[in-house]
């Protein structure tokens, strides 16, 4: 796959060839010459200088591997329970993920953001124990994906997720979020992600790859935990609900 850098100069190579020659040869204008000469400069420099971005693929299998050790942790540990996105003191991302509910009778509504707090500020361990509640605490994969494209609190949630699925990764074609209101819901559709591997454990914690993505970056703009509480995916389309706690 040709990245847009390439794209890119190969384009202005050819766009400035062009003018510079119809310019110089049919119209006779020096400063139309001129103008294509400096466009074909471009991109001959974007070619040589800019430099290449990691593949496509390199993402792929770097993020295959670390799905495979969560997966082999959470089928060990056999738990089912969705996962807390957090971002530690320290601007870590992380995943708890508690071996039961608290409370079987108010399942929907998680834990407290108090109790998350307390996880979110701990010493990083694999496992966490908190009065009767225990759990995983992970580091989810695609964490420093989030941190390497620069997401910041207070950021545009879609323009978030399209800087980190889309232009820096090329794990999607396309993002669409909404945020309801005071419901603290965020509905996100991504559309044709490009991986798609077959994780039951990881997915019934931590939702698809992409999903798992889109849960690093929410909690880090909203600056508060997140989980995911809907997901429904095809290979042409995502579909999911995250609640800030």
């Amino acid at each position: 796959m040709v990245d847009r850098n390439t794209v890119i100069g190969i384009g202005l190579l050819i766009i400035g060839f062009i003018v510079s020659s119809l310019g110089y040869v049919h119209a006779h204008n020096v400063p139309v010459a001129a103008f294509g000469f400096a466009v074909y400069i471009m991109g001959a420099m974007i070619l040589l200088l800019v430099p290449e971005p990691v593949p496509r693929d390199a993402y792929q299998a770097l993020l295959n591997d670390a799905i495979r050790n969560v997966e082999l942790i959470l089928e060990e540990s056999a738990l089912r329970e969705k996962a807390y996105f957090l971002q530690t003191e320290d601007g870590e991302i992380r995943t708890f993920i508690p071996t039961s509910q608290p409370d079987k009778n108010n399942e929907a509504e998680g834990l407290s953001s108090s109790t998350l707090l307390q996880i979110k500020n701990a010493p990083f361990g694999l496992v966490a124990d908190y009065g009767d509640l225990r759990g995983l605490l992970l580091i989810p994969p695609g964490a420093q994906l989030v941190k390497l494209a620069g997401v910041e609190k207070g950021a545009d949630l879609e323009k978030a997720l399209r800087s980190v699925l889309i232009e820096f990764s090329d794990l999607a074609s396309s993002v669409l979020a909404l945020e309801e209101g005071e419901s603290k819901i965020m509905k996100i559709e991504i559309g044709k992600p490009t991986v798609t591997w077959e994780s039951p454990s990881f997915k019934s914690c931590l939702g698809s790859t992409v999903s798992c993505i889109a849960g690093c970056v929410a909690t880090v703009v909203k600056g508060q935990p997140v989980r995911i509480v809907d997901e429904k995916s095809d290979p042409a389309l995502v579909r999911l609900s995250l609640k800030v706690v």
